[in-house]
């Protein structure tokens, strides 16, 4: 994923916002853009006579008459069989949402009842995909088998991810290796159960066999037919555009809500690519033959690897993709964020900051084996994090701050008017920080120095940061200030191996414009 310079540009077509939303997510965390075809008029007709597969060609060859000649499309249709209700055909098969409609929870408890009490039921979803020079349509399917749920659904929809609802029979359906319902799991976890996300997979996978092949080069790969004969082939595949346009780094600690801002852009606006730091960690490690299991593991790869080799890979994608809008986040280090302003000058820092409590538990609504289950282990995990740099700097180098305490709908607001705020954003920062200040001095002075030399080569460069405060400035930073501590004498600082990245990081921000001034 992601390693490609020429794409398919894929479009689908769907009249439903909520599949939309998902498969765009979907798309999105294997390093593509998915496009919406608009109709002028009501999608394609659903033939119930038909077979799975007899419909959604059916389905194809409608659209495909309106549709862009040369462009690669796809539809989704989903069925259900539930088996006390079912024979050799599906009940209620691919006429799911009329039935949804005209049946409740009870009624169907009360049929399942009458034939049997067999709650066993699956859920499908099948995909046919049009190539311009293909005859025939490629087809994909995804299943999850599970039960009907004992009881009505009593949860609330989540309002990010509106499939994840009991308003549908995700709500009614537990799968298989899960004691939740569908509807009430969490995004990351529900993507190893949905039917959906299953058969988005698979097309993902061809597509990615499809773009290998547009990516072989000129020499000894293809051979060209007489120019006669099927002239169309010769074509290029329709490829995204190379101007590069807006870009946001979001930082911020776990459960702060970046990837709720990531997801919120990439399901509700088009020309969205985003990137998150730790897949492509795991990508880069994983060509290298290792993995990367925790944050101890990634310390060791970068530190080997260096620091800023997520943030090479990032911005190269970036620059290839060259959406509207890109958003990198889960960058953890300054070398990471150095790097990507230097490369992409338009990249701007967003923090995004909530309170501890308040993360804490989002962190427990997951509800996944494996997290922290107190709140002191959940600030270890903080600790844990800020051994990565960035965020032990993180009011130092944002271009902005945006708080993720309140409702959701009031976080959607503000990532909504972040976006549209003139660029550059204006900022508040008017001066050099204390710390800045001090590592600047440390800098100059070339080798470890007490607290009283600091303060008197800040007054050097402006007003002076008294020992008190370089001291605390400098004790905050401990990847970048070291402190050397010996019997006797004075404690002094000398600046670590990886402060020149945070010095020129702190001076590429100094110097940006800054609209508020």
């Amino acid at each position: 994923m992601f390693r490609f310079d020429r794409l398919l540009r894929t479009f689908f077509y769907t009249s439903n916002a909520d599949k939309l939303i998902q498969a765009r997510m979907i798309f999105m965390r294997s390093g593509y853009q998915l496009s919406h075809y608009r109709s002028q008029h009501e999608p394609y007709d659903e033939d119930y006579s038909l077979s799975t597969v007899g419909l959604l060609s059916k389905a194809l060859k409608q659209v495909s008459q309106e549709f862009e000649r040369r462009s690669v499309l796809f539809v989704e249709d989903t069925s259900v069989r539930i088996e006390a209700l079912s024979d050799e055909t599906d009940y209620p098969g691919t006429r799911v949402k009329e039935w949804f409609a005209e049946t409740n929870f009870a009624d169907l408890d009360r049929q399942i009842a009458l034939r049997g009490g067999n709650r066993r039921c699956t859920v499908k979803s099948d995909i046919a995909l049009r190539l311009p020079t293909l005859s025939r349509p490629i087809f994909f399917h995804g299943e999850t088998s599970g039960r009907v749920a004992d009881s009505a659904p009593m949860f609330e929809a989540s309002p990010q991810y509106p499939w994840l609802t009991p308003d549908t029979f995700n709500g009614w359906f537990i799968p298989d290796g899960s004691n939740r319902r569908l509807g009430e799991m969490e995004f990351e976890d529900s993507i190893a159960f949905d039917f959906r996300a299953k058969s988005l997979k698979l097309l993902i996978e061809r597509l990615e066999e499809l773009n290998a092949s547009a990516n072989l080069g000129r020499w000894n790969h293809i051979a060209r037919r007489p120019a006669d004969a099927n002239a169309e082939v010769g074509n290029q595949l329709s490829l995204l555009p190379t101007e590069r346009r807006d870009v946001l780094i979001v930082i911020g600690h776990k459960c702060a809500g970046k990837s709720t801002f990531s997801d919120f852009l990439t399901g509700n606006r088009s020309g969205v690519f985003a990137l998150e730091g730790s897949t492509l960690l795991r990508q880069i490690a994983a060509e290298e033959g290792e993995q990367i299991g925790s944050s101890a593991d990634a310390l060791a790869f970068l530190g080997q690897r260096g620091w800023d080799v997520v943030a090479k890979r990032a911005a190269d994608y970036v620059a290839r993709e060259n959406a509207d809008l890109s958003i990198i986040t889960g960058m953890r280090t300054v070398e990471e964020v150095l790097w990507l302003r230097s490369a992409l000058p338009a990249a701007r820092v967003v923090l995004v900051e909530a309170d501890a409590r308040t993360r804490f538990e989002r962190h427990l609504r997951r509800a996944r084996a494996d997290d922290a289950r107190t709140f002191r282990d959940f600030a270890m995990l903080d600790v844990e994090q800020m051994g990565f740099g960035a965020l032990r700097v993180a009011n130092e180098i944002a271009d902005v701050v945006i708080r993720n305490d309140a409702d959701l709908n009031s976080y959607w607001r503000r990532v909504d008017e972040l976006v549209e705020m003139p660029k550059p954003f204006s900022s508040t920062r008017t001066a050099a920080s204390e710390l800045h200040r001090s590592l600047r001095a440390l800098r100059k002075i070339g080798r470890a120095a007490t607290c009283d030399e600091i303060a008197a080569a800040t007054a050097e460069q402006g007003p002076a940061v008294r020992k008190y405060n370089n001291n605390r400035a400098l004790k905050s930073v401990p990847e970048f200030a070291t402190r050397v501590e010996k019997r006797g004498e004075l404690l002094r600082y000398r600046l670590s191996p990886r402060a020149p990245a945070l010095l020129r990081l702190l001076d590429l921000v100094a110097s940006s414009p800054n609209p508020a001034q």
